[in-house]
């Protein structure tokens, strides 16, 4: 069933045997710009889980049949849908056993609506968190002990920020896409578009930023009478 507004922030499964309060939370998140698909047992939510690719699954515990903690045991084999557990108060044991197997969080009933909107929201902040993690870490290349950002022109250096220039950005960049071989100081001046003494600065200065003893570099090794290059070994995608 579709939100009312077609911005909808979420797309939730609630499987419960309650019908009534299938209904109640169909209407009341729906209401709250979600939009909502309802089970009333896990076999009927297998196939909608199958065909649809959900945001948040809400599951209750106690069910006929093949019961909410064993089909979160399912869910957790096949995909990675945060789970918030519906459970009575006085289940605390079928509680723990859930976080053990995977559940995101629990909502214990009776529960305020206003109380399952702040948890879903909290749930998606997290996921949202998780995925853009993710993707900042496939963009992130490991040299030796840095983590080094292309994209944001920034290195992490002993857990430490630093701001590369844009031209010390790019020269970085040349090094580590001919990583293994010596890169002509002739290359560098006309990509860079600086002078000889230019391409001396920026090779000192990044060197300072990311060398562990500038004096005795093991990142920009210079190559006499021919370039530099940045050995292949200490390339690393993360």
């Amino acid at each position: 069933m579709e939100a009312k507004n077609k911005n909808f922030t979420a797309h939730i499964l609630v499987v419960d045997d309650d019908k009534r309060l299938n209904k109640l939370l169909e209407k009341f998140l729906i209401d709250n710009n979600h939009y909502v698909d309802t089970a009333q047992n896990t076999k009927s939510a297998r196939k909608k889980i199958a065909v649809v690719s959900y945001d948040i699954i809400i599951l209750d515990i106690m069910m006929p049949g093949e019961n909410g903690l064993d089909f979160l045991k399912y869910i957790r084999q096949e995909y990675n849908t945060p789970v918030l557990m519906l459970s009575a108060m006085n289940e605390t044991k079928n509680r723990i056993v859930g976080f053990e197997i995977g559940a995101d969080d629990y909502l214990g009933k009776p529960f305020e609506p206003k109380e399952l909107l702040l948890r879903i929201k909290a749930i998606l902040r997290r996921t949202e968190e998780n995925k853009l993690a993710s993707k900042d870490s496939n963009n992130l290349l490991q040299l030796g002990n840095i983590l080094y950002d292309a994209e944001s022109s920034i290195i992490w250096k002993n857990k430490k920020k630093i701001t590369l220039t844009s031209k010390e950005n790019e020269l970085l960049n040349i090094l580590i896409n001919g990583a293994g071989k010596t890169i002509d100081r002739y290359i560098l001046i006309n990509n860079l578009k600086l002078g000889a003494r230019g391409i001396d600065i920026t090779i000192s200065r990044l060197r300072k930023k990311i060398e562990n003893n500038p004096k005795v570099p093991s990142y920009i090794i210079t190559v006499r009478g021919e370039g530099y290059t940045l050995p292949r070994n200490l390339l690393e995608v993360k």
